[in-house]
């Protein structure tokens, strides 16, 4: 049970992030199983690949690789892990600073990408595709092996299980990126509403809930908020593409769910074009693992 005084041992943190994970609506609504989202993945890595690599993408990686930088955590040699590699967003630009890194992504056509990349650069990468919570450190000999592993907005880290294997794949630095608060913009939030009559929440795996287990446990991360605010129009057939992709995950779309998406897009439209505002925020967590400065005698973090 959750008592008023245990939120200072890193237990309390553990289980009110499984129920607040279990209670989620995103996990709770979710419908499809976890090769139909590789898939999915499979389908949208060409689109997501060319996000990563724009100005945006390129804005986000040079704030995570400064932070490296200042903790000497991009050493040439230094093994790292990327879980969730994606089609290279880390992978590559870590490579490319002399660092021995694996990628580890469960969807085919990312890795394809960036194996593509990587050949295209010159640079040695090594890929293993696999979800992180069927990685079993010690068959794979990555039980404290890697100097760095790094979790960037990876599905991949989502609980406090995979949270602790990331540690325990590491003997000297972690660094974890989630979102920090809301996360939604209005058209996801007021059409989940429709759909569910239920507010959509915020991010399973938000940043407070590892920040706060590492705290208790005695560790004092670096913590760096980026926040992210833009406006986009897109084409009406774009957006609601978009949103049938998101919704997809959660609900079957009946043409009567698709006539629901166009016409609150088509709605709000000027000119056959959609105005999108998004605005969030991210965490970027470092911390070593050696530094606990104080443990608890507990045994969550074991």
């Amino acid at each position: 049970m959750l008592g008023p005084l245990n939120w200072i041992a890193p237990e309390f943190w553990v289980e009110l992030w499984e129920k607040y994970r279990q209670e989620h609506p995103l996990r709770r609504r979710r419908k499809r199983t976890e090769e139909e989202i590789v898939a999915f993945w499979d389908r949208r890595a060409p689109s997501f690949a060319k996000h990563v690599t724009g100005e945006r993408g390129k804005k986000r990686r040079e704030e995570v690789l400064e932070l490296l930088r200042r903790e000497n955590a991009l050493r040439p040699g230094m093994r790292v892990l990327d879980i969730g590699a994606g089609p290279g967003t880390f992978a590559l630009e870590l490579a490319q600073e002399g660092l021995e890194v694996t990628a580890l992504e469960p969807s085919g056509e990312m890795l394809r990408l960036l194996k593509e990349r990587a050949r295209d650069k010159g640079l040695a990468v090594r890929c293993v595709r696999s979800t992180w919570e069927k990685v079993d450190l010690d068959r794979e000999g990555w039980r404290e092996h890697f100097d760095l592993v790094l979790a960037s907005m990876s599905p991949g880290v989502n609980d406090w299980a995979t949270f602790r294997k990331l540690m325990q794949a590491s003997r000297e630095c972690c660094l974890y990126c989630a979102f920090a608060g809301p996360r939604w913009d209005r058209v996801h939030r007021e059409l989940w509403q429709h759909f569910f009559q239920e507010d959509i929440g915020g991010s399973p795996s938000d940043i407070v809930f590892p920040f706060l287990y590492l705290y208790t446990s005695g560790y004092r991360p670096s913590l760096n908020f980026r926040s992210e605010a833009r406006e986009e129009v897109v084409p009406v057939e774009e957006a609601i593409g978009e949103l049938e992709r998101f919704f997809w995950q959660y609900i079957d779309l009946t043409p009567e769910v698709k006539q629901s998406i166009a016409q609150y897009v088509q709605a709000r439209a000027t000119g056959g074009n959609y105005r999108w505002e998004r605005c969030f925020c991210r965490g970027i967590m470092f911390w070593r693992v050696n530094e606990a400065l104080f443990p608890p005698a507990s045994t969550a973090k074991k």
